[in-house]
């Protein structure tokens, strides 16, 4: 098992769109000079970056339901919110839309960059830390009304609590831990309620760090609940993802966490890591092959975390 990758979803090229949504794309950018498919992200449908003939650039995504019945409605969450948002340079800047009422489309400012390597590095950890603590006054002024609430996402909620009926599908870990895990994740609703804005997806792949500005990107899984909740995902993502840094590490020294025991994100990290475990024997969702893979890769490693405080 590979440890330290991007999420990776298959993800259809923008040629392969239906004509209609080509058609919008070059009646609001012009003549199409270059198209590069973009790949990864857990959507299965096209993201590409454009340059006309006129040298102007954008970036289109896409989805409809006869790829994924969720997709979309993802997708209109997320204009949706970068309708209402300012000006401001770690927040993406939305060109157009398009909803045929199945295809939904967005055109959003191409932003030059890259994704922060993943292991993490400490000082991309910092800087990523830095995005999402100047954001979180302009999210605070963000109406988050009409979002879900974090405390309903399964994730926390419920989904953890599935792993007691497949503990024999798994390695013993699961078994023999999962007392303790359970008196973790039993906390983890009550710490994320609340009713600010956040972006909940907070990984590495979801963020472009560029030589002129950093930008938080793809909101269609945007909540409402406690507002350090953003960081907190940030410090889970190193476990996900890998770090130089442990997850617990960048938690008690991230200056916008040093009003939290670091107890906080243990429970956090056990409901997430028994959900995803659980979860890693379903059926992949539509279109969207890796997904069982993912969540195991995602469980394994937050374990090794846990196992480190368990």
């Amino acid at each position: 098992m590979t440890r330290h990758q991007h999420a990776r979803g298959e993800r259809i090229r923008l040629a392969e769109s239906p004509e209609r949504v080509r058609r919008w794309v070059a009646s609001r950018v012009g003549e199409v000079a270059s198209v590069v498919d973009c790949v990864g992200g857990m959507s299965p449908g096209p993201a590409a970056r454009l340059r006309t003939t006129s040298r102007t650039t954008a970036f289109v995504k896409a989805c409809g339901p006869e790829l994924n019945p969720m997709t979309p409605a993802l997708l209109r969450s997320e204009l949706r919110l970068l309708a209402e948002f300012p000006s401001h340079r770690s927040l993406p800047r939305l060109l157009d839309t398009y909803d045929d009422g199945e295809w939904v489309a967005m055109l959003l400012e191409d932003l030059p960059g890259e994704l922060p390597q993943v292991p993490w590095s400490a000082g991309d950890l910092a800087r990523a830390g830095a995005v999402l603590s100047g954001l979180r006054p302009v999210l605070d002024d963000i109406s988050a009304d009409g979002l879900a609430p974090a405390s309903e996402s399964p994730l926390f909620s419920t989904g953890w609590k599935l792993l007691a009926d497949r503990l024999d599908w798994f390695d013993p870990w699961w078994a023999e831990h999962h007392v303790r895990l359970v008196s973790h994740a039993e906390r983890a609703v009550g710490l994320i309620t609340g009713e600010t804005l956040l972006h909940w997806d907070v990984r590495a792949d979801n963020l472009i760090f560029g030589a002129d500005r950093d930008v938080l990107i793809d909101w269609g899984q945007a909540r409402r609940g406690a507002p350090w909740v953003d960081h907190a995902m940030l410090a889970m993502d190193c476990a996900m993802s890998g770090s130089e840094v442990s997850a617990l590490e960048f938690f008690a020294h991230e200056p916008a966490l040093a009003d939290r025991d670091p107890s906080d994100l243990v429970a956090l990290m056990a409901a997430v890591a028994m959900t995803l475990q659980a979860r890693s024997m379903d059926d992949p969702p539509p279109g969207l092959p890796t997904m069982p893979a993912t969540r195991a890769r995602w469980a394994e490693n937050l374990r090794r975390e846990l196992e480190t405080v368990l």
